[in-house]
């Protein structure tokens, strides 16, 4: 059961900054048109991408605790840049504070940071409108956008994907290995 949106955002704002509120708004609203255009629940995909950052706000040591308190694999990637674990411990708190949140809704916000081979339509909404949302102005963004409906989700999916590992490798930032698995079994073809 998909809680109610206007409470939820209200609790979303005693958890987020202003800047950060405001992109959870602006990927709500992008993950249910691209829900809209690519013939997904689009109340999940909304309540989806509104509460995909609910716990991007907490402090990294404190994620860290977060995500070994809840048997979350840790490895030094976490430990250096713990910002990513943000998703999957979000899930993990939306579990317990929404019992009867849909699995696949808590699915898309633990695999808004890394992916996962197993991603499904759902999450790559989720991570495609955290990256394409409005606000989002990094190179390629805009024909990201373009090609929403005129290629199919999982087109999309990798092309984003791509897009997100390329700006990794150029920013010379730490790589997950759970991303790299990710394009190792998803985009490079082990799962083809």
């Amino acid at each position: 059961m998909i809680p109610d949106y206007d409470i939820t955002a209200q609790a979303l704002r005693s958890r987020l900054s202003p800047s950060g509120l405001d992109h959870s708004f602006r990927v709500a609203e992008t993950a249910a048109m691209l829900a809209g255009v690519y013939d997904v629940d689009v109340s999940k995909a909304r309540f989806a991408g509104l509460v995909h950052d609910w716990c991007k706000d907490i402090p990294g040591q404190e994620l860290v605790r977060l995500a070994e308190d809840a048997g979350l694999p840790v490895d030094d990637v976490d430990r250096a840049v713990p910002y990513l674990l943000h998703g999957p411990v979000a899930s993990v708190v939306l579990a317990s504070e929404f019992p009867d949140l849909p699995h696949d809704v808590l699915a898309a916000v633990a695999d808004h940071t890394y992916g996962s081979a197993d991603i499904d339509e759902l999450g790559m909404i989720v991570y495609i409108a955290d990256t394409i949302e409005p606000g989002r102005t990094h190179s390629g963004v805009e024909q990201l956008r373009g090609e929403v409906g005129e290629i199919s989700l999982p087109q999309l999916f990798e092309r984003t994907y791509a897009a997100s590992l390329q700006h990794l490798v150029e920013r010379r930032t730490r790589i997950h290995p759970a991303t790299i698995a990710t394009w190792n079994s998803r985009i490079a073809g082990e799962c083809r």
